[in-house]
C-alpha cells in the first residue's frame, strides 16, 4: 500500500512538474526561436532570428553562424531541420 502510494506521489510530481515547465517554456523550438526563412544566392537557406542570421544549411555556413546556436536536435528531438531546408530551398529564386 505504502509503495503504491510514494509511486503515484511521485507520478503526479512528475506530471506537474512537466506541465509547469511547459506553461514556463513554451513547446520546444517555440521557445523564441521563430524567425523568417529565406534563400541567398545558389541555395542558401537562412534562417532569421530577433535580427539575427543563421545559416539552415551547408551552402549558408561560410557567410552566418550556424543554426544549432538556436536550435539542436538533442533538446528539440522533435523537430526536423531536413523539413526546414527544404521549405527554405523552395524560396529560391533559380
Amino acid at each position: 500500500m505504502r509503495l503504491t502510494l510514494v509511486a503515484a506521489l511521485i507520478l503526479i510530481g512528475s506530471v506537474a512538474g512537466w506541465m509547469a515547465a511547459w506553461a514556463l517554456n513554451g513547446w520546444p523550438f517555440s521557445m523564441g526561436v521563430q524567425g523568417q526563412l529565406r534563400c541567398e544566392g545558389a541555395g542558401a537557406v537562412i534562417l532569421n532570428v530577433n535580427g539575427t542570421d543563421y545559416a539552415v544549411n551547408s551552402l549558408a555556413g561560410p557567410r552566418y553562424p550556424p543554426v544549432q546556436r538556436v536550435w539542436n536536435s538533442v533538446s528539440e528531438p522533435g523537430t526536423d531541420i531536413d523539413r526546414i531546408i527544404v521549405q527554405g530551398l523552395t524560396l529560391c529564386d533559380w
